[in-house]
């Protein structure tokens, strides 16, 4: 039998819960395998449901492009994390933007390496739930553009929700 996680939000997902118990406690009595049933509050903390879907993502992209996923994560984060602190001012990020395009400007020899440098140093973990939600339906949106369908398992489905 296969482990099931559910996100209540409304009496249709109690409905299917139940179902779902229902249908599994007779195979988990024959087999004398009872069900564990664990009851907890949604966190809001992105760093688990959000961060475990961002992977996936990034495993899944990497596959369809032949790549690892490490490669992809930078890729992603100099298209669109960057672009989201930088119009909300996160952090330490803004000034070094700033120092960033005026080295693009001057056309400058160091620009590329300093450029890569900081996404290197850009972390996801800077980014509020409302960020990491906006930079995961922007990864989605690309990747459905270039022909890749990216999954959402139905217990990581509500960490596309701001």
């Amino acid at each position: 039998m296969r482990t099931a996680v559910f996100t209540i939000k409304d009496h249709s997902d109690i409905t299917k819960t139940i179902s779902y118990i229902h249908t599994n406690y007779t195979q988990a009595n024959f087999e004398n395998k009872p069900l564990v049933v664990e009851i907890k509050p949604f966190e809001k903390d992105r760093s688990r449901a959000q961060n475990r879907l961002y992977w996936l993502w990034m495993a899944q992209w990497a596959k369809h492009q032949g790549t690892d996923k490490d490669t992809e994560h930078l890729y992603f984060k100099k298209k669109f994390l960057a672009r989201i602190y930088d119009r909300d001012d996160v952090g330490q990020y803004k000034a070094t933007f700033a120092a960033v395009l005026a080295l693009k400007k001057e056309n400058h020899a160091m620009y590329q390496q300093v450029a890569d440098g900081l996404n290197e140093l850009i972390s996801t973990t800077d980014a509020s739930v409302a960020q990491f939600t906006e930079y995961l339906n922007d990864i989605h949106a690309f990747c459905l553009k270039q022909g890749c369908y990216l999954e959402a398992p139905d217990d990581l489905k509500y960490a596309l929700e701001k």
